[in-house]
């Protein structure tokens, strides 16, 4: 179990991977190992279930959306007040947050952000600070995870704000089964994260390039929680290969987020999640979105992605489906992992740019 009192260790992996920093490697090696990987892996050879819109009984769900007007910090705030607060979240105990760390951007060649905001994160730490309980700040990138939360800013912040930095690297893995329609053998899961006492997802809204997968938010943050060899199994079990989002759905399964607070202020709308593709463009909403539904959080942030992703002329299928046919949404829906009725879903709009045209599209 991780003691949040033990402070940053160094091993073996962040060595190597601060050595490629000092050689100046860094820059050019996520982007080969990428778009090898990917390559050979965008095949789908399998359609996913369609959805029965029979969901289990769930309790009705509350979504923020909060303009950033006066600072990051207010707008994080303010969002998770009306989300319903913190109130869980009791003195002495140890909260992991889960940041998008996704690569190590270097600002030069990704024009816009693909790692969640590290003030949000610095917000988030406050939040849980203020109940008197122990922040730590953990996730897993595609790619030089270590590297990645220096590039991005996020271990900056941990360490002026006094959270401790837990990049999943120096995590213990244990197994976890759906027992589901995927995952035959399972997938492992940082024990850290389990032991928790909360869990605070915080991920930033982006399309995803993978065909099938179509938008990356609080349901696809959980490729960051699957242990990475994980991803890669054998044949059906094998992340990218077939039935992408209805696997990222049964990942979920997992863990439950105490709330899930959504970096949507600058968000990828084409060449996500990673922005190594070429036809890569971002698009500034200028939003934070809350929820303690997953799920629900989820539909409200593809209507961002949505309505900007049209405005940019973005020729995608996020753009055109309805929130209710992403296969990530109903199937989540169907496994019980949150509400996908909207007449259960209440928006809270909060001086949110554009949102009667985020709420038709939604709806």
């Amino acid at each position: 179990m991780f003691d949040h009192r033990q402070g940053k260790t160094w091993d073996r992996r962040r060595f190597l991977e601060t050595a490629f920093v000092s050689a100046g490697v860094a820059s050019i090696l996520p982007g080969c190992f990428m778009k090898n990987t990917l390559a050979a892996e965008q095949v789908i050879s399998a359609d996913p279930l369609p959805p029965t819109r029979v969901y289990p009984a769930m309790p009705p769900a509350v979504v923020s959306a909060v303009g950033v007007t006066a600072s990051i910090a207010a707008a994080v705030r303010e969002a998770v007040a009306a989300a319903g607060g913190l109130e869980e979240i009791e003195k002495g105990q140890r909260v992991m947050i889960k940041p998008n760390v996704c690569g190590p951007a270097i600002r030069a060649k990704y024009p816009g952000r693909i790692t969640t905001n590290p003030e949000v994160v610095r917000a988030v730490i406050r939040l849980v600070q203020e109940r008197g309980a122990f922040p730590i700040v953990g996730d897993r990138a595609m790619f030089l995870t270590e590297t990645a939360f220096m590039y991005s800013g996020i271990e900056k912040v941990c360490r002026e704000e006094g959270a401790t930095v837990f990049p999943w690297t120096r995590a213990e893995y244990i197994w976890f089964k759906p027992e589901k329609r995927h995952w035959s053998q399972g997938f492992r899961v940082p024990k850290e994260l389990l032991a928790a006492d909360h869990f605070i997802n915080v991920p930033l809204l982006k399309n995803h390039g993978v065909k099938g997968a179509e938008f990356t938010c609080c349901l696809k943050s959980f490729v960051g929680v699957c242990y990475p060899p994980d991803r890669h199994q054998a044949g059906a079990d094998n992340l990218h290969l077939q039935n992408i989002s209805e696997k990222i759905a049964e990942l979920n399964l997992s863990a439950k987020p105490t709330i899930n607070i959504v970096d949507a202020i600058e968000i990828m709308v084409a060449g996500g999640p990673d922005g190594l593709k070429k036809e890569k463009l971002w698009a500034k909403p200028n939003l934070i979105l809350a929820s303690k539904d997953r799920v629900a959080c989820d539909s409200v942030a593809v209507a961002v992605l949505k309505r900007y992703g049209a405005e940019a002329q973005v020729d995608l299928p996020y753009v055109t489906k309805s929130v209710w046919d992403q296969v990530q949404i109903y199937y989540s829906a169907e496994l019980g992992l949150g509400q996908a009725d909207p007449g259960r879903i209440k928006i809270e709009d909060l001086q949110a740019s554009h949102f009667d045209e985020i709420k038709a599209l939604w709806a």
